[in-house]
């Protein structure tokens, strides 16, 4: 299904599913929310179910149109954002002579205007005046940040749809399902600190993984026997679960290790690790067995 990488909008999901599948879909909608909340992810997943093949199920994931809006190649789907800061009238007028253009291949033309909010004053009346009288067959997806910069009379035009922050369980359930397992064990330290928006809380879970990987390298290398060679011992670690990559990270490391001897100021640290925890390895590893490992 086209919303399966949607997590913790259950209700939102299921109002768009249905208004697919009985065929009454609006001629507009605004998803708002803050940067990374999960809106473009929103309209993605509707715009492919409006022109699912099998209506019935609101978006299968798996026919030629589900497949060709997922890889952003379909012909009926149009996106548009921002010409340096702002969505200039330009734009608007020639999506609104597209508009009146019959679909390709799908059952509607789809324009998603992202950052809509951003839109001038010419521009946001330019696009009210489509939204007045839509052409038949024609979506329009807007995104907002800040609904409220955009003109209220574009708003009431659209059906409204805030997109809300992720709970403790989505959180679990989008670490698990990006590959981030290890990350959800602290779920609910990374929703608290991302404010329950997904883009941060998988930039969050992304850098807590990366620090506890390098410093289960540097532990796997304060414990090696001095002139040990990192590969010969990878023996000790044969039920390591990701073994190449920290066999990668201590030799990283280790690098930064040797960096710090021979020029301790240097910052051009590749590994990511704990200067003082570099710095304390550095007294245990001298250079030539940096070097040797």
């Amino acid at each position: 299904m086209v919303w399966d990488a949607i997590f913790g909008r259950k209700e939102l999901v299921h109002t768009l599913q249905e208004a697919v599948r009985q065929g009454k879909t609006a001629h507009a909608y605004l998803f708002s929310g803050p940067e990374g909340i999960g809106k473009k992810t929103m309209a993605e997943a509707l715009a492919a179910a409006l022109n699912c093949q099998y209506p019935e199920l609101a978006g299968c994931g798996s026919c030629p149109s589900c497949l060709a809006a997922g890889k952003k190649i379909h012909p009926d789907i149009h996106w548009l954002g921002p010409e340096g800061k702002s969505v200039r009238i330009e734009q608007i007028r020639a999506v609104k002579k597209y508009a009146h253009l019959k679909p390709r291949q799908g059952r509607f033309q789809i324009f998603i205007l992202d950052q809509a909010d951003t839109m001038t004053l010419e521009a946001a009346n330019s696009l009210l005046k489509v939204l007045e009288e839509p052409p038949a067959g024609t979506v329009f997806i807007l995104l907002a940040s800040r609904p409220g910069d955009l003109p209220e009379t574009v708003c009431s035009r659209c059906q409204h749809y805030p997109v809300g922050r992720m709970d403790l369980n989505s959180t679990a359930e989008l670490l698990r399902y990006c590959g981030l397992a290890a990350a959800a064990d602290s779920a609910w330290e990374i929703m608290l600190r991302a404010e329950g928006i997904p883009a941060r809380i998988l930039q969050l879970a992304d850098e807590k993984g990366r620090a506890e990987q390098v410093q289960k390298a540097a532990a796997f290398l304060a414990g090696l026997p001095k002139l040990a060679r990192i590969s010969e011992q990878a023996a000790v670690l044969a039920g390591e679960e990701n073994l190449p990559a920290l066999l990668d990270d201590a030799t990283l490391i280790l690098r930064d290790v040797l960096l710090l001897q021979t020029i301790p100021q240097s910052g051009m640290m590749l590994s990511g690790g704990d200067r003082g925890v570099l710095e304390r390895l550095a007294g245990t590893w001298p250079p030539a067995a940096c070097r040797r490992a």
